[in-house]
Formats: C-alpha cells, sequence, structure tokens
C-alpha cells in the first residue's frame, strides 16, 4: 500500500453493532471511509424481543445511519451488496453496478435468518431478527390474543431469543386465551447456562399454559401446525422461529469463508486469505469461538478500526481481546437473570441494569446533536418507566417479587447446583 497524505479508502459492510463501531472509530480527517447497508437503520437488537409486549417501539430501537454515519465525517451508501471481488478490492451493490473501491475492507454483515432446511420455515413460520419482524408478530399476538377461542403459539428454540420471547408473551397475555409451546433440539432451555436455569423458568412457566417439547426437532411446518421429527402434529396459529443466525452467502461466494460457514479470522481480526480484510461481529470465526453477541461485536468493530489505521500506517497490529462482559436475560415481568462464567443471578430487579444498557448504548451511538440525544434519552426513559417500572409499583406481589435476588447456579453450564431465588 503507498505512503502518504492522501485520505486512504476504508469501506464497511454493515451498518449493526460492528459497523456502527468501526465507523465511529474511523477518524474522519484521515480516511475516506464509507458505510454500506441495505437498511436506513441501526436497530438494537438484544431488546427486540420486547416489541412483543409492546414495552419497546420499533422507534425506540433505531438510530437512522445516514445522520448517525454522516454526523461521524463519512459517507453513507443504502444499497445492497451483490459482489466481493477480493482480489481487485471492489464491490458491486444494486443501484451502482460500476463498484466501490476500497484499500482497507471491514466486513460487518451480520448473520441471516436460518432456517435449518426445514420445509416451511420460509412460508409459514414468523422469524425473529429484527425489528420489523418482532413487531409484526407482537401485532399478530394481539390479534390471536382478542379472538373468542383459545390461541395455540408454537416457538421453536429455546435459547437466548425463544426464552426471551416466551417471557414477553407472558408479560402482555399470560391473561388471555394464548397458549404457548416451545420446542428445543437440546435437552434443557438455554443450554449455555448453568442447568439450573432451566429448571427456574420452567417453574416460573407451571401457573400458565406454556407447554415444552425437548429434545424434540422440527420436521415440517404448516400454515396452522408443527410437525416434529417422530410424527406428532402440534396445532399453531403462529409459528416464531428462533433458529439462529445463518452465514450470508456472501462470504462463501467472494472466498472468505468455505460454503456455510463464517469467515475464519486471525487474532487480529484480518481474513486469513485477504489482510486487508477485517471480518467482525456475527460474520467472524475467531480462532477461539465466541457468542455472538452485540458487545462483542461492538468492541470487535472498535478493534477492527484500530488495526484498520495501524495497517494503513505500515504499524503492527493488535491481538482482539473479547472482554468476559455478563449476560442479561430478561424475561418479561416475571424475572430477569444475570448470567456469568461464576453462575446466574435472578431476580425482575436485574431488568432495570438490562434496561440502563440499552440507555447507555443507544446515548453512545446516537451521534445527533446534543438537544436530539436528549429528547431521544427522555423518549426511551418515559416509555421504560411507563411500562416497566410503573406496572410493578402498582402490584404489591410484583414489587414485594422484584426486591427478591437470588443465586440459581454456580459454575459453568451444565453445573445443576441450585440456590433459592
Amino acid at each position: 500500500m503507498r505512503k502518504g497524505s492522501a485520505r486512504r479508502r476504508v469501506l464497511i459492510l454493515g451498518g449493526g453493532f460492528a459497523g456502527l463501531a468501526a465507523a465511529r472509530a474511523l477518524r474522519s480527517g484521515r480516511h475516506d471511509v464509507t458505510l454500506v447497508d441495505r437498511r436506513p437503520w441501526f436497530e438494537f437488537l438484544p431488546n427486540i424481543h420486547e416489541l412483543l409486549s409492546g414495552v419497546k417501539t420499533p422507534e425506540l430501537l433505531r438510530l437512522p445511519l445516514e445522520r448517525t454515519i454522516e454526523r461521524a465525517g463519512h459517507r453513507f451508501v443504502r444499497d445492497t451488496v451483490v459482489e466481493l471481488d477480493c482480489d481487485r478490492r471492489r464491490i458491486v451493490t444494486r443501484r451502482r453496478r460500476a463498484g466501490i473501491g476500497y484499500e482497507v475492507l471491514i466486513v460487518a454483515l451480520g448473520g441471516v435468518d436460518a432456517t435449518r432446511g426445514v420445509p416451511g420455515v420460509v412460508d409459514h413460520a414468523m422469524p425473529f431478527k429484527s425489528v420489523a419482524q418482532c413487531d409484526r408478530i407482537g401485532k399478530r399476538l394481539d390479534r390471536l390474543a382478542r379472538r373468542r377461542k383459545a390461541a395455540r403459539v408454537v416457538i421453536v428454540g429455546g435459547g437466548l431469543e425463544g426464552v426471551e420471547a416466551l417471557g414477553e408473551i407472558l408479560r402482555r397475555h399470560r391473561g388471555s386465551g394464548i397458549r404457548v409451546t416451545l420446542v428445543e433440539a437440546r435437552d434443557r432451555l438455554l443450554p449455555e447456562a448453568p442447568a439450573a436455569l432451566d429448571a427456574h423458568v420452567r417453574e416460573l412457566c407451571a401457573p400458565y399454559p406454556i407447554a415444552f417439547e425437548l429434545r424434540s426437532s422440527v420436521r415440517r411446518v404448516g400454515p396452522k401446525s408443527v410437525v416434529l421429527h417422530d410424527g406428532r402434529c402440534l396445532p399453531s396459529d403462529l409459528t416464531i422461529w428462533t433458529g439462529g443466525p445463518a452465514p450470508p452467502a456472501l462470504l462463501a461466494e467472494c472466498g472468505l469463508a468455505p460454503a456455510g460457514a463464517w469467515a475464519p479470522v486471525e487474532a487480529t481480526l484480518q481474513s486469513e486469505s485477504h489482510p486487508e480484510i477485517f471480518v467482525v461481529g456475527d460474520a467472524a470465526e475467531l480462532p477461539t469461538p465466541l457468542s455472538k453477541q452485540g458487545y462483542h461485536a461492538l468492541d470487535m468493530g472498535a478493534c477492527a478500526a484500530r488495526n484498520a489505521e495501524r495497517l494503513l500506517a505500515g504499524r503492527s497490529l493488535a491481538s482482539f481481546r473479547p472482554s468476559g462482559k455478563p449476560t442479561l436475560v430478561s424475561f418479561g415481568d416475571l424475572s430477569c437473570f444475570l448470567v456469568t462464567e461464576r453462575g446466574v443471578l435472578a431476580g425482575p430487579l436485574l431488568a432495570i441494569g438490562k434496561e440502563a444498557v440499552f440507555e447507555l448504548v443507544m446515548t453512545q451511538l446516537d451521534a445527533g446533536p446534543l438537544w436530539r440525544r436528549l429528547q431521544g434519552e427522555a423518549l426511551r426513559a418515559e416509555r421504560a418507566a411507563r411500562t416497566l417500572l410503573w406496572p410493578n409499583a402498582r402490584s404489591l406481589e410484583a414489587l414485594c417479587r422484584s426486591r427478591r435476588i437470588g443465586v440459581l447456579g454456580v459454575g459453568s453450564a451444565g453445573d445443576s447446583s441450585t440456590g433459592g431465588p
């Protein structure tokens, strides 16, 4: 790469946590930075489950990418990438057939909906991966709750997304005629957490019309049913698919990853095959596997930006070192779980911590003028007080419950030790 004072071309693909963090960390006076995303919004995905209950609305979970990127001194292009030519260092988009060149590329494409090849998922299930998708699910649940006859809902997936979706359904609809069945292929819920959490979630669900089908995979999804691998048929007026993310096809098409796999990267987040390309967020497969969490994506984006600047300046690069942040898992208004390497704390009061993380990160990422950031903070805080805090304050039972925080498990995933909540 040439040296000199001219601004160097850095291209970022994707405006999620990793891409936005990279853009904000790159200095505009030194680099010519362009971020490309087909969507006009950054979306705060860790809280999209709250759209099912109305605790959040779409506008609270979104930031306009064009405003945010331009305020950082960079250029935003709303378009879809259709080709990445790593050898020529150029991308082609749907509207720009001439392409966009780069000297350094940061790939932050995230993942796509994983259908696992199950017939009927695309046509009959509702995916759980974006603000728009979860907003549609919330509206559909409201319509089902207004029906005179009981409605059947099937949630496929008992990981983080499936459990948080179930919690929000219970928050808003546990007094209605909605009956929920959660299907999980593994032998317990939230298998990455201590085993005690699985038992506690099911205990919280015991008073309600909730059924669990563990060690059960889905063979087919129909318009009104979910067929399990053993042939049993579950009636379903609404099937929510939380099958997790799958690698976008572009990673394999351009040679950054094997077919159907995430892109392998070095400890510096550089592609194993193209050192001028950094892959971050969900799209990256690190030498030591890392959970696909928003806070990891933020850290990876910032690290890739720093390493891109070092690469362009001819300096040595730094290895990415993930921080050991705990995970907060909400379960509607019934409880919230703080999952760490040492164990799990549980109690509704912990939901305040999850909301605080949301408020802090959204404020940090919002690049609008001060008055607009303050306006956004006030809107989010007012909504949180009205939908999260005030309902508990009005209920003596809920208020007493919210003051209790207990230890559920100690040790790594699979440890079955328990304590009283």
